[in-house]
């Protein structure tokens, strides 16, 4: 729990045990943490909301963010002015998890997935609580140092990706950039997190960092995020570098991709030359399908490389083998996908998680990470690796994801000898 959730509670718990009904009893019913959407107009949210509430409006804006909501079995808070009734309760019908709140000027009532609150007690109370906060503009307070009100994120990352951004933030104990590439980002949500979250978390690292997929629907999807978070402008970090169209050839190489549709692949810089070198200037030139690298190696990975590469629920088995030149010293590949279990692995799956689903027929086992295909890539990338670097197996957690099929997540990472 949050210092200033603590506080809160402790506020709330008093006022209860007075006998008072407090109108913010739905939100203290979420369990940790306890998340918040607003989609009243902006003069009204700006005026009056809850510490850390996210901010969607108008109510049509959802249409295109379904991807921000939190996993269909978390409950969360939807506070909206009883003139929008309508309109929230039709864009929230098939989101059983949604709590809908409606401030009115009249008597409260409530429901089993909706309040009437008074909203003049309801921001009384808050206030009371110490959750009340007023905000001038999005970007002020989305992008605000040292603020209490910064925007919790609705949903989660991977668990893999959280324990590995919090392992590698507390290896800096002072002011570092570091930089991250998602491969097959889909709709970027867990590198929205990295960039975003790390704006309230206490580490002095700041991140920037590449998104890649080859799904041209998802990218925008993951533009907009990156955009509603303000994270594309050049002249601040955090900072979405870019979003890049691209996919994986059979052959290992990364080829980027123009045109419509599933897009036609860039084989070279005479295809498209500002294309290629956007795609060299971000670090990616060693997956490319021809090299046209002047630099040293080292050098280059030092100014251009990744601490960070995430391949999760994404696994190109023929790419991950060009990685390693990719990454700078202390840095991590995550590879977070389904699995084929080995007779060790099941077993240890089965007594650790004993709800888990180890047996799946989708994604096919050849889409999956092999028994002994991790230990075979580190052997295969010791043997590339600068001198003075090795790579060891970090971590390795056998984990069950929200649908219970239990998956296999591997930090791997490139130490100094």
């Amino acid at each position: 729990m949050s210092a200033l959730d603590h506080v809160a509670e402790q506020k709330y718990m008093i006022a209860s045990s007075a006998g008072l009904v407090n109108p913010l009893w739905p939100y203290f019913s979420l369990e940790e943490p306890r998340l918040v959407l607003d989609v009243r107009s902006d003069s009204a949210f700006h005026q009056a909301h809850l510490a850390n509430s996210y901010h969607i409006y108008p109510i049509a804006e959802l249409k295109s963010r379904y991807s921000y909501l939190p996993p269909r079995n978390v409950p969360f808070l939807v506070i909206a002015d009883q003139d929008q009734r309508h309109q929230v309760a039709e864009a929230f019908a098939s989101t059983p998890a949604a709590r809908l709140i409606y401030l009115l000027e009249a008597t409260p009532t409530s429901s089993f997935q909706s309040t009437k609150v008074d909203r003049e007690a309801f921001f009384a109370s808050a206030q009371q609580c110490g959750l009340l906060r007023t905000s001038g503009s999005h970007q002020d307070r989305i992008t605000a140092t040292h603020s209490d009100d910064i925007p919790n994120l609705l949903f989660r990352p991977s668990p893999a990706v959280q324990r590995t951004v919090l392992n590698l933030e507390s290896s800096h104990s002072t002011a570092h950039t570091l930089r991250v590439l998602d491969l097959g980002c889909g709709a970027a949500r867990d590198l929205a997190w990295i960039l975003h979250a790390s704006r309230s978390r206490t580490s002095p690292c700041s991140w920037i960092g590449v998104g890649v997929d080859n799904w041209k629907a998802a990218l925008s999807r993951a533009q907009l995020l990156m955009e509603d978070l303000c994270l594309t402008s050049e002249e601040r970090k955090p900072r979405c570098e870019s979003m890049l169209w691209a996919k994986c050839s059979d052959a290992g190489y990364l080829d980027p991709l123009v045109g419509s549709g599933k897009g036609k692949s860039v084989l070279s810089p005479k295809d498209d030359a500002e294309l290629w070198q956007r795609h060299v200037a971000l670090g990616l030139e060693a997956l490319l399908p021809v090299s046209t690298a002047q630099s040293q190696e080292s050098e280059d990975v030092r100014e251009r490389g990744f601490d960070l590469i995430l391949s999760i629920r994404f696994h190109p088995h023929s790419l991950l083998r060009r990685l390693s030149s990719l990454v700078r010293t202390s840095g991590i590949v995550l590879l977070s996908h389904f699995v084929t279990l080995s007779p060790t692995e099941r077993s240890i799956a089965a007594e650790a998680h004993p709800e888990a689903i180890l047996d799946y027929e989708s994604p096919p086992h050849e889409g999956r990470i092999q028994p002994g295909e991790v230990e075979a890539l580190v052997e295969r990338w010791n043997k590339l690796v600068e001198a003075g670097c090795k790579w060891v197996v970090a971590e390795e957690v056998l984990e069950p994801i929200e649908d219970r099929r239990i998956i296999k997540s591997v930090a791997l990472r490139k130490v100094a000898m």
